[in-house]
């Protein structure tokens, strides 16, 4: 199994580590399920300070990743576009994770309702709860 945890998990374990809502992230860590992709790499390091940005990059840089490729930015599109279509207004970015996650095979761990709304027309997109 592999999952990607969104921004708000990370954010919640680098915060909290084992006494967060996110202390289950230290377990697929360590059984290398946990893999991240760009959208989400992005988003913590612009939150970060200058002293913990680059410990930050050398973590991430050290799991698997899933890349968006041509396809999946078409697909990326794709589901904005039917999202609007609904009325439904989602982060570009979620939308970038969530595809990642249904390419790359993997289950969304997320504390974000707009995944939700983004399920609603990727119906592949799994959600991981621990």
């Amino acid at each position: 199994m592999s999952v990607i945890a969104d921004t708000t998990i990370w954010v919640d374990y680098l915060r909290g580590g084992r006494s967060g809502r996110a202390a289950g992230l230290d377990d697929l860590l360590a059984r290398g399920e946990a893999v991240v992709c760009g959208p989400i790499v992005a988003e913590i390091l612009a939150g970060a300070s200058d002293r913990h940005r680059l410990e930050l990059w050398s973590l991430f840089a050290g799991l698997p990743w899933v890349d968006l490729g041509r396809a999946q930015w078409r697909r990326v599109g794709e589901v904005a576009a039917a999202l609007r279509d609904r009325g439904a207004a989602v982060p570009l970015t979620d939308i970038e994770i969530a595809v990642a996650a249904v390419d790359g095979g993997a289950d969304v761990w997320t504390l974000d309702s707009d995944f939700d709304r983004i399920a609603s027309v990727l119906a592949e997109l799994r959600r991981y709860a621990p």
